[in-house]
Order: C-alpha cells, then sequence, then structure tokens
C-alpha cells in the first residue's frame, strides 16, 4: 500500500514538473566563420555568474585578446553563455561551454539583441587552445569543414588517426582564408 502511494506521488510530482530540452544542430565550420562578427583568441581573466531578472542564471567570461582573426575589438572582451555557479548551485545548459580562469580559446561570437557578446552556436562557437604533450607548442582540434577535416582527405570517422590537431598558427591562417574568401562573396 505505501509503496503504491509512493510511486504514486512520484509519477504526480513528474507528471506536472516542467521538462526541458535542447537539441544541437551541428554547424558546418564556414557556417561559423561567416556568422561571426568577431573571432579572437585569448586567455580568460574573469568568470562570474550572474542570476537574470527573468530567471536563469548566466556567465560572463572576460578574455584578454592575443589576436583578432575577424572583426576589432578593445583589449578585453566580456562573453555570455547560459549557466554559472552561484553559492553551491551550479545552473547548466547542455551545449554551452564552461570557462576557467587562464583557459585559451579561440571564440567565434555574434552580438545578441542587448548587445552583449554571445558564442555561434554555443559549444561549437569555442576552439580551446591547448598545449600538445610532446612539444609544447600551442594546438586546437582539427574543424570540420564540409563533413571532412582540413587535414584529412576522408570523411569524419570517430578516433580517426589522420585526424590531427592543428597549431595556432595554422588554424588562425585557416581561419583568415575563409574570412578573405567570405569578404570577396566566395562564401555566400
Amino acid at each position: 500500500m505505501i509503496r503504491t502511494l509512493i510511486a504514486a506521488l512520484i509519477a504526480l510530482i513528474l507528471a506536472v514538473a516542467p521538462i526541458a530540452a535542447h537539441v544541437s544542430v551541428p554547424i558546418e565550420f564556414r557556417k561559423i566563420v561567416v556568422d561571426s562578427s568577431l573571432i579572437l583568441r585569448g586567455r580568460v581573466t574573469d568568470v562570474r555568474a550572474i542570476r537574470l531578472a527573468a530567471g536563469g542564471v548566466e556567465s560572463v567570461a572576460t578574455f584578454q585578446v592575443a589576436s583578432v582573426l575577424k572583426g576589432a575589438a578593445d583589449q578585453f572582451v566580456s562573453v555570455r553563455v547560459p549557466g554559472g555557479l552561484i553559492g553551491r548551485y551550479r545552473f547548466v545548459m547542455t551545449g554551452a561551454p564552461r570557462f576557467a580562469v587562464n583557459e585559451q580559446a579561440v571564440v567565434f561570437l555574434k552580438r545578441d539583441g542587448e548587445n552583449n557578446w554571445r558564442l555561434v552556436g554555443l559549444s561549437q562557437g569555442v576552439y580551446r587552445v591547448q598545449a600538445e604533450a610532446r612539444t609544447g607548442r600551442a594546438i586546437v582540434e582539427t574543424p570540420v569543414v564540409g563533413g571532412r577535416t582540413t587535414a584529412a582527405s576522408g570523411p569524419v570517422v570517430r578516433g580517426d588517426l589522420r585526424r590531427k590537431p592543428m597549431a595556432v598558427q595554422e588554424f588562425d591562417s585557416f581561419v583568415r582564408l575563409i574570412v578573405a574568401g567570405q569578404s570577396r562573396g566566395g562564401d555566400r
């Protein structure tokens, strides 16, 4: 009897609880570049969570700009992403990246309706810069362009050993090449 009552109570709670979902559709890399108003490589200097008046939580990650690949930027740029940590509570949105102080990344940004910088495609608009274990050189994951990586001639396959990270300078050059093609009308 008690088990039935508990099961009914749980079913009632689940029936009236709001359910949210998030679906991310992969964006082709060239489209991320074209849709971005500002592309920069930088280091995170600060991350703060803020509670929104309309409900919810966002984090504001401040980047010290090392290089601008598209657009124009000041020395520091603040980027807003959904979710964050307030007190002992973490608010999470699937598909939204989390940033940490001193982390380096290339970010693809556009302005929202309130003039805040937002990532194009949430996590798809972030390419984290890491040190290669063997050499210590700065690298990023190879972007997928048209279902293929820039380094391999075949389709993208999970675990494919031909898909190697790119040096940051090579990645920067690749992005600038796409931006140059866009300004000539080549990627429309």
